[in-house]
């Protein structure tokens, strides 16, 4: 078989394939003795297709999961000992075998991307945890991904791309959804808004949509302003957040706004919020320091915001409820020698009107100094002032050269760690924003100076996981050349190297991605610069800075399929 053979699909399937499957926590149940599971291909139905996996990129949640099996959100109330996991969500494919009832829309040999958060009859059902993964050389798409509440959850890539461009879109696809508005900029029609506080300073300047209205405490000046943006209020003194979100909201508020409250005020109010849900706070006085349940912001993206300006209004405007980074500006990216903060870094020196300043930051030299040689010449090109620093080797920089350049505009948190995560609204410059992109269990909580946020226009915000939608626009933009998905791979091996992968990701043994190619049998895993010492045609086509190229991909699968 050669490159173009294999492209096309075409050709007789096996009868078994190998497949990497998870029976419980810890390395030892990943696989059976160190190697992939030998199982039958499985059927196809008239409504299902047979997809071959031509690429299968190494996830960090891959090594937890195999560390808590079941354990892990996904896999709790799970036997994975009776009823293992086929692992694997970060994929390409190839359309292998259609279904009779599909065939006026896939073809054999349709290259295909695949987005793994699949909802199915209103449930959630998780490729590589509730659905059976990638890992493997063929894998079956049903009803569940091909009928699922969003459509189909597969997208369809042009040759254009390499199969680790199409694999890394998944991983991709969670960054740039970091950065599209999610906040609203409005209490949410139809839902229920709590407001609360008595002041006279406020002014209540926009209509309220909801279905229901609880209003407590207020001023004489707010119950008239309430009166006339308001139609279905219910009128209750001393209540509680909890209490208005038993008894009136299922166990949850849409929208909360709070008039000069106190900090046990606020800290219940975040508690009490829906999933997806506001707290918007008016204050002119001392608040003080509230205890902000960080897990919230980033797995259930609540948002909380306010003002000390006599417009509510204005805690909603859109200049209060920023994503995109700040044109120009200056953008900490603390902890981002890894995977996940190379892409946020090629982004932003890839976005249009970008910083101006991008500060890295790592625990170790090695993984900065690999992300320098990789990204610093693009840096230069575009006119960014790239700096890489290690907050361990050198205590006190960070905050040194933060304060020498007047204030972060953005930080983007890549490491889940509470004190760290603690002292980052200190280095913001007013109008600042904290993303949090790595997330922390439920209940972990930090100290805020709530005063401060409300008083510099701060915000802090958090993001997790990838829609459909984010995972088709990555796409898009890597067939235009806007990103390079693949340009973050430092290693790659066959299949049979899955275990090997994990344990390097668990030993940070690169800096960047590690994508598996099931076609290419007894191919351990090697790093891009020992592979192109070993194949000329390799090192000929990698990127002038040595990254992973279509060109290198396509080289090597010459080297094994031809």
């Amino acid at each position: 078989m050669n490159l173009d053979h294999y492209r096309s699909g075409e050709g007789p399937i096996p009868q078994t394939m190998r497949s990497w499957y998870l029976f419980g926590a810890g390395m030892q149940n990943f696989g059976r003795d160190d190697a992939p599971i030998i199982e039958d291909i499985p059927s196809t139905g008239a409504d299902e297709l047979l997809a071959r996996v031509d690429a299968v990129g190494i996830c960090a949640s891959d090594a937890k999961m195999i560390q808590l099996g079941n354990e892990y959100p996904l896999f709790r109330g799970r036997d994975l000992a009776a009823d293992p996991a086929r692992m694997g969500h970060e994929l390409a494919l190839t359309v292998a075998r259609v279904g009779d009832r599909l065939k006026d829309r896939y073809q054999v040999g349709q290259r295909l991307g695949q987005q793994p958060d699949v909802y199915y009859q209103s449930r959630r059902s998780a490729i590589g945890m509730i659905l059976p993964g990638g890992m493997s050389e063929y894998m079956e798409l049903g009803a569940e991904i091909l009928q699922g509440d969003g459509g189909a959850y597969v997208l369809p890539v042009t040759d254009a791309l390499s199969y680790a461009d199409v694999a890394l879109s998944e991983p991709w696809a969670c960054v740039d959804a970091a950065y599209r508005p999610f906040r609203r900029t409005k209490p949410l029609p139809g839902g229920l808004l709590w407001i609360s506080g008595n002041s006279d300073w406020f002014d209540l300047d926009f209509d309220l949509e909801a279905r229901l209205v609880i209003a407590s405490d207020l001023s004489e000046k707010t119950k008239a302003q309430l009166r006339v943006r308001a139609e279905n209020i219910v009128w209750a003194n001393g209540l509680t957040a909890e209490q208005v979100a038993q008894d009136y909201g299922d166990g949850g508020i849409d929208d909360i706004i709070l008039l000069q409250p106190a900090a046990d005020q606020v800290i219940a109010a975040q508690r009490a919020l829906t999933r997806r849900g506001t707290l918007k706070i008016g204050a002119r006085g001392a608040i003080g320091k509230v205890e902000i349940d960080i897990s919230r912001i980033h797995y259930d993206f609540i948002a909380i915001m306010g003002t000390a300006q006599p417009s509510l209004a204005t805690a909603y405007s859109a200049e209060r409820n920023r994503s995109e980074l700040a044109r120009k500006g200056t953008l900490l990216i603390h902890g981002g020698g890894g995977p996940m903060g190379q892409m946020h870094l090629q982004r932003a020196l890839t976005i249009p009107e970008g910083p101006s300043v991008i500060i890295v930051t790592n625990r170790g030299q090695e993984r900065l100094r690999a992300c320098e040689e990789r990204y610093a010449s693009l840096a230069a090109r575009r006119g960014i002032h790239l700096i890489m620093l290690s907050p361990r080797e050198s205590p006190g920089r960070l905050e040194a050269l933060v304060d020498e350049l007047g204030g972060c505009d953005d930080i983007l948190m890549m490491f889940p760690d509470l004190a760290e995560t603690e002292r980052l609204p200190a280095l913001l410059k007013a109008g600042g924003v904290i993303n949090l992109f790595a997330g922390l269990p439920p209940g972990n909580a930090i100290a805020v100076d709530i005063d401060r946020l409300i008083g510099a226009g701060c915000q802090i915000i958090g993001t997790s996981g990838s829609s459909l939608a984010d995972q088709a626009r990555v796409l898009e933009k890597a067939t235009v050349g806007q990103i390079a998905p693949a340009r973050i791979v430092s290693a790659v091996g066959a299949l049979d190297a899955a275990k090997d992968a994990v344990h390097a990701v668990n030993e940070r043994r690169y800096s960047g991605k590690i994508v598996l190619y099931p076609a290419l049998a007894g191919l351990p895993l090697t790093s891009i610069v020992a592979l192109g010492e070993r194949f000329p045609a390799v090192r000929r086509s990698l990127g002038a800075d040595g990254s992973w190229t279509k060109a290198a991909e396509e080289a090597l699968f010459r080297e094994f399929l031809d």
